[in-house]
């Protein structure tokens, strides 16, 4: 069973310990956030910071163990006293695969880091040569097994649609995150952001991005394999913003592209008991939970008109009954 989903502080360090620029990567651009907060800003933020010890101080956005170890400690020693203080319950930090053995493991366990998020994106060897990404899959596997054995919570960050990518290799990338030990998943499908390689690339017809349906369809496939390993999938797509919208070139963008992928996932759970309920034939009722409704519907109700479509008796109910995630189908007759 998953560990519950905890609440976060997040601050971007964009590009900070990043050894290089891979092919896709504009973390400004990304984040919104032209440069590393300052500490005085992380302080006040923590001050304001309701008591939580489930919650975590993350640093998001550079490679946190490339940076040197006095830089680090400044950042980590932030949050020491109010780990102390039960205002929250450690530090998150993101980093690249390759910068990660038992002993940095070590080192950050020493100094309240309780998550370890690792900018993975593919498993596949060919993937990450093609997107510049400067280490292997082999190396990733190896800086899983580091933070596991550490006793740290491991979260893996994936993407879609890289150079060289395709449908299998990203399931694939999927099953091999989950075989790693992952307690959180963050899937991101890639876009073509001004100023990068990638946007190079794609101008020279060297690269082509998924369709947003391709996009949808295929992180719905890896959040079912992740739903049923009992992992959360926390982030789905890029957060939304001006400044990530006024560099994107091309590629599967939505500002709700989570709310898509999780549509389908509902929408193909709903056909698979509606199916089995034998609504092709005749008329069903499927029922769910209240907070599931909306979710079932769709936005612009393409969700509903997708279900009566292809089981024209059909009719949606909510059930009290019925715990968030759970839907049933029982014959209307």
């Amino acid at each position: 069973m998953s560990r519950p989903k905890q609440r976060l502080l997040p601050f971007f360090l964009p590009m900070l310990g990043c050894p290089h620029r891979c092919v896709f990567c504009d973390q400004r651009a990304i984040s919104g956030k032209a440069s590393a907060p300052t500490a005085e800003e992380v302080r006040r933020a923590l001050d304001g910071f309701p008591p939580d010890m489930e919650a975590e101080l993350a640093y998001y956005g550079g490679s946190f163990t490339c940076l040197p170890r006095s830089r680090q400690e400044a950042w980590l020693s932030l949050a020491a006293p109010y780990i102390e203080g039960g205002v929250i319950g450690g530090v998150r930090v993101s980093t690249r695969p390759d910068a990660v053995d038992d002993g940095v493991c070590a080192f950050l366990r020493e100094h309240g880091v309780t998550t370890v998020e690792l900018g993975v994106q593919s498993f596949d060897d060919e993937v990450l040569r093609q997107s510049d990404r400067g280490c292997t899959g082999e190396s990733a596997i190896a800086a899983c097994a580091a933070v596991r054995r550490a006793g740290l919570r491991l979260g893996v960050q994936l993407m879609t649609g890289l150079p060289g990518d395709r449908p299998e290799l990203a399931l694939s990338s999927m099953k091999q995150a989950l075989e790693c030990g992952a307690e959180l998943l963050r899937i991101y499908p890639t876009l073509v952001i001004e100023g990068t390689e990638l946007e190079r690339l794609y101008a020279a017809g060297k690269y082509a991005p998924q369709s947003l349906t391709e996009a949808v369809s295929l992180c719905a496939d890896m959040v079912e394999l992740a739903e049923a390993a009992g992992v959360p999938v926390q982030r789905l797509g890029l957060n939304p913003g001006p400044e990530l919208e006024r560099s994107l070139i091309a590629g599967p963008y939505h500002p709700a592209f989570g709310g898509l992928v999780r549509e389908e996932v509902c929408f193909r759970k709903a056909a698979a008991l509606l199916e089995a309920c034998g609504a092709a034939e005749k008329p069903c009722r499927l029922l769910c939970a209240g907070n599931d409704l909306a979710r079932l519907v769709g936005q612009k109700r393409a969700g509903l008109e997708r279900l009566t479509a292809r089981f024209p008796g059909v009719t949606v109910a909510v059930d009290p009954a019925l715990a968030p995630g759970q839907m049933r189908a029982e014959s209307a007759d």
